[in-house]
């Protein structure tokens, strides 16, 4: 059964823009680099990056990385309540079925 994807909703894009500078280095780092980086960041952060990455095909197993360091709760704040709670779900699917 192919799973539904619930894409945030782009206003939370225009209210919590992601700086360029951040997305390059979680592009080009590593798994481990990618936790280091996102580890001090707060959740709320965290979610928003998170809802950001998953929306772009380039970076959507990135922002289910990051999602994964999120709870449900802080999701469903940032991108709403079906998009917070799928990107939850997402996040936590084993890795061979969420990429």
């Amino acid at each position: 059964m192919a799973q539904q994807q619930v894409r945030p909703m782009p206003t939370a894009f225009a209210q919590y823009p992601i700086p360029l500078e951040l997305l390059a280095a979680l592009h080009r780092a590593s798994e481990g680099d990618v936790d280091a980086l996102v580890s001090r960041m707060p959740e709320t952060g965290r979610a928003r990056l998170a809802a950001y990455c998953t929306d772009k095909d380039h970076l959507h197993r990135l922002g289910l990385r990051i999602a994964g360091t999120c709870d449900e709760a802080a999701l469903v704040r940032v991108v709403g309540p079906d998009a917070g709670a799928s990107l939850y779900a997402l996040s936590r699917l084993p890795k061979t079925l969420s990429s």
